[in-house]
């Protein structure tokens, strides 16, 4: 009996790590509209971003609100270029959130993303989106960012968000990641812009090319300070940062008539900025009809607690965590006893560069990692 009961448990705990992570609203202009969250970067920490903005949406806006992730076998969160469970529940969702970079994921989870698009969902693409695949091979190559094929160039990135990383015609690093913050503001008036002022980003602004089609939203300016300042950098003039859409084409080839919305921001550090989830609110009604909804106070502030990783490639993430750890409305996002990756304690000749403007970060990090001392 008792072993029987011993087996329950576990077969209970382990349903419960391997379901995704869900935030179900109640009351709000969202209730009966599913948002699904896809997070999977190796950079900037979506699966820092995408959990923070989903609870808002859920919390106070009445949306339920799927967040997934790329994970690995043991069932953690681990963005990149690993598989993501459950992506099946596209089949569900009224507006997918995508935030993802050089993803390569198995025929049949691409094949659910792509059935997202070829059924005209509308979308909206963070930062690295625009490059959100690369190396994946057989029938979905072309989904790839640097796909050449006159059918579909430049991949699901160019295709939907109208950008991909390509200098000649679409994006490039314009400012410098983790040196030079940026002030982003609106551009016009749109419903999306309702009571969003001017945001400080801490990620590196890039040079982004704007398709034919799009309604330029944003404009990034590039600052001589990683933190906020005015000390602005004359050298680097003002750049397009955001826009929207009204179509795109799907896989097939076929044009879909369906909103979006792209913006070159997105690191879970940028989003500490009230103006900057109050912009990914607004997209989100926007995107999903609901723009006469869209008041200058929607309610923007964090639920739970929130503390971003320093972002950058290969170090200084989050791990260990499950996305159950990331349940209820309380919950921190990461958790505060979740260690850093990606130096196992052992020097990291990039660690400098990375943390010499975020003496917090250091300090948490040497919490956790009390042997961890950066390269001078």
């Amino acid at each position: 009996m008792i072993l029987k009961s011993l087996l329950a448990l576990m077969t209970s705990a382990s349903l419960l790590a391997a379901a995704p992570l869900v935030y179900e609203g109640t009351e709000g202009p969202g209730k009966g509209k599913h948002i699904v969250f896809i997070a999977n970067d190796h950079e900037y920490r979506s699966e820092e971003t995408c959990p923070l903005i989903a609870k808002i949406l859920a919390k106070h806006h009445g949306f339920k609100c799927t967040v997934l992730f790329g994970m690995d076998e043991g069932g953690h969160i681990k963005g990149g270029g690993t598989p993501i469970p459950n992506i099946d529940v596209l089949k569900e969702a009224d507006l997918l959130f995508f935030y993802t970079r050089f993803m390569k994921l198995p025929d049949d989870q691409a094949d659910a993303l792509v059935a997202y698009f070829e059924r005209g969902g509308p979308t909206i693409g963070l930062r690295t989106s625009t490059h959100c695949f690369n190396g994946q091979k057989g029938k979905w190559a072309k989904l790839n960012f640097n796909y050449g094929g006159d059918d579909y160039r430049g991949g699901l990135g160019e295709q939907v968000y109208g950008n991909t990383w390509n200098k000649a015609r679409g994006q490039s690093h314009y400012g410098s990641n983790h040196n030079m913050g940026g002030t982003i503001s609106g551009i016009g008036k749109h419903a999306i812009l309702t009571g969003v002022k001017p945001m400080h980003t801490y990620s590196g602004a890039y040079k982004s090319q704007p398709p034919a089609d799009a309604t330029p939203l944003l404009e990034v300016q590039v600052l001589n300070t990683f933190g906020p300042s005015k000390n602005i950098n004359k050298d680097r003039p003002l750049v397009n940062a955001g826009w929207t859409r009204n179509s795109y084409i799907a896989p097939s080839g076929a044009k879909k008539e369906a909103r979006v919305v792209y913006t070159s921001f997105g690191a879970s550090e940028d989003v500490l900025d009230e103006n900057a989830r109050r912009f990914l609110i607004n997209s989100s009604f926007w995107a999903l009809g609901l723009e006469d909804k869209i008041t200058a106070d929607l309610n923007a502030a964090i639920v739970g607690k929130f503390q971003p990783a320093p972002y950058t490639t290969g170090s200084f993430y989050r791990t260990g965590v499950k996305p159950s750890d990331l349940a209820g409305w309380d919950s921190q996002v990461m958790p505060a006893n979740a260690k850093y990756a990606g130096f196992e304690g052992k020097v990291n000749p990039r660690a400098m560069n990375v943390l010499k403007n975020r003496p917090h970060a250091l300090k948490d990090i040497q919490r956790l990692h009390p042997d961890f001392k950066p390269k001078k």
